[in-house]
């Protein structure tokens, strides 16, 4: 599926957009949902309504909101960040995978997505969560 009928699809459980990069605390939270649920794209430029804004992209554009999500998320999340035109205007793409050994936080909270909606997991939610994976991991570390 291209970019154009990502867009056309609109929000959802796995694809989320972000006007601008003044919005990075909301993207840095969205990839920790997604990286604690199915994983999800996010793309910045883009409003809710699908209208394309753009963004301005320098030479550490990229190395800066990496580093924001770097600094932001534990355990760490790597994120594959790319771009690209739209209408001649420049959109970034935050790929993010779901990651399968830890729940992640984004400023040291849990965030999850429930349709289009990134939302902070309860206590009751997170420490499920934490059970949850270290089960799955301690099985398929004895082989059961």
């Amino acid at each position: 599926m291209n970019l154009k009928e990502l867009i056309a699809k609109g929000g959802s459980e796995t694809l989320e957009f972000k006007k601008s990069l003044s919005e990075w605390r909301e993207i840095v939270e969205t990839v920790s949902a997604f990286s604690n649920t199915k994983g999800g794209t996010i793309v910045v430029g883009i409003s809710n309504n699908g209208k394309i804004h753009g963004v301005s992209t320098g030479k550490s554009t990229i190395e800066d909101l990496t580093n924001k999500i770097l600094t932001n998320t534990e355990p760490k999340i790597y994120p594959e960040i790319t771009t690209a035109t739209l209408e001649e205007k420049r959109v970034i793409l935050i790929k993010v995978e779901k990651f399968p050994y830890d729940v992640v936080l984004a400023f040291g909270r849990p965030f999850k997505r429930i349709g289009k909606s990134t939302v902070r997991m309860s206590k009751d939610e997170y420490k499920k969560s934490i059970l949850e994976i270290h089960k799955k991991n301690y099985t398929l570390m004895v082989g059961y």
